[in-house]
């Protein structure tokens, strides 16, 4: 049984491990943290007992590597899936507009959603749909030049359509300021949302926490098929020899004997793990956009829904757990060190504006900043992030930081892990080849 070591337990080491561990192949997951999951975990909060998200994350029916992930690991349960696509968005004094698709069947039922949210003018529902009617038929060396706000001026996409519709999906979906954001990556999000299939654009929330819906599973599933989990342990070295990695030093143990290594570490900690051996990874100059959570308990919860996007406001969504609502604010750069105490009255004004909840009402509060949530998808790293390959022999390269063809989201960084299975399979294809040519040259 051939073995592989995976460096980081966030969900694309994760995802590889699971997917590697699928086809036939002992691994080891080695995690510096006390739990896994990376920037996607869960835990008990001490005040209340209640459990919490480090942030609160939306899936999509377009997600189809983390739904195979999720069926592999047999978590679907731990999921609530819409049967058809609704979001309720927010203005203030809770005017409440929907954008929801109707039972025509595909893609009518998406252009009845577009044509019947009312939170803009009839008119700039018109212009909403032309560009969607035009997304086909924009070529990349026209949008990898452009940002997502120039690439929506430049299609006379209005600001009352920019701040009721495009400025809360890009800055969802990207984490990121329209003014930065490339309009290509943009744009092949949209492809996935609205034109893969009337399921795509459906929204998929985990029903418990992060840990509980996507760890526990894909860590029974690892420990079932003979692999292994070691946390609080770090890598502090990778011993390179012939173009490959023959030993892996932790601040525990040397590790040896093994096949294949997955990196799926950030590509900041990888850079200095490798330190000396720096010609593998080329210098990428990526920047980072941090995601606030505002987790709010209030005297009595009266909110209905499961969330709402709020239009025109420095908070972007609340999401209703029942026991407590996750307020979140991406693009969050500019809260860094902004005292908790400030962030919490921003968050409370606009729960009063939107949600008619005042101040006096709510009993308890925790933020928590996640500082490098995402890279910032700029025009000009895009090109520059590697693929799975390494120039070394048995070194492959998972998170949601390679070149996916994904912004910085789970799915990228579950596809990411899921890229190391097609590599192995490749390296059997290829090992089968020379077999194949050596038996050939042998028996001639």
């Amino acid at each position: 049984m051939k073995k592989c070591v995976v460096v980081g337990g966030g969900l694309a080491g994760l995802s590889a491990a699971v997917f590697l561990a699928d086809s036939g192949i002992k691994v080891e997951v080695i995690e510096a943290s006390p739990k896994l999951g990376g920037r996607t975990y869960s835990f008990k909060d001490k005040s209340t007992s209640d459990i919490i998200d480090n942030g609160q994350h939306i899936l999509m029916g377009c997600y189809k590597d983390i739904l195979d992930f999720i069926k592999l690991i047999k978590a679907e349960n731990n999921f609530i899936f819409q049967k058809q696509l609704k979001v309720n968005f927010l203005k203030e004094n809770f005017e409440l507009f929907q954008l929801r698709s109707s039972n025509s069947i595909y893609p009518l039922n998406l252009l009845s959603a577009l044509l019947n949210y009312k939170a803009v003018s009839l008119s700039n529902r018109l212009k909403l749909l032309k560009f969607f009617a035009k997304l086909f038929f924009y070529p990349d060396n026209f949008l990898n030049k452009l940002t997502v706000h120039q690439w929506l001026r430049q299609e006379n996409q209005t600001e009352e359509l920019i701040k009721s519709f495009w400025e809360i999906l890009s800055v969802g979906a990207l984490n990121t300021n329209i003014n930065k954001a490339s309009a290509k990556v943009f744009s092949d999000i949209l492809k996935r949302i609205f034109f893969s299939g009337s399921k795509a654009s459906t929204i998929i929330l985990p029903k418990f926490g992060l840990s509980e819906s996507f760890c526990n599973n894909a860590k029974k599933f690892i420990e079932d098929r003979n692999g292994s989990i070691s946390l609080l342990e770090s890598v502090n070295e990778f011993v390179i020899s012939r173009e490959k990695i023959i030993s892996i030093k932790t601040n525990k143990r040397e590790i040896t004997g093994f096949d294949y290594v997955v990196s799926a570490v950030p590509y900041f900690i990888l850079k200095n793990i490798l330190r000396e051996n720096n010609t593998i990874l080329e210098d990428i100059n990526f920047r980072y956009s941090t995601i606030v959570a505002i987790h709010i308990w209030q005297k009595e919860n009266k909110l209905t829904e499961d969330f709402y996007g709020l239009i025109n406001s420095p908070v972007h969504w609340v999401f209703n757990h029942k026991s407590h609502l996750s307020l979140v604010i991406s693009d969050a750069n500019a809260l860094t060190e902004v005292p908790k105490e400030e962030i919490f009255d921003i968050a409370a004004l606009q729960l009063e504006k939107y949600l008619g909840i005042s101040k006096d009402e709510i009993i308890s509060y925790k933020i928590i900043k996640e500082k490098r949530a995402t890279f910032v998808p700029l025009n000009d790293i895009l090109d520059k992030r590697p693929g799975p390959y390494t120039e070394l022999k048995n070194f492959y390269l998972a998170g949601d930081w390679i070149n996916t063809g994904l912004p910085s989201t789970i799915e990228s960084a579950v596809k990411s892990g899921k890229l190391i299975l097609i590599c192995d399979r490749m390296l059997i294809i290829k090992e089968f080849n020379k077999l194949s040519v050596e038996i050939f040259r042998i028996c001639l």
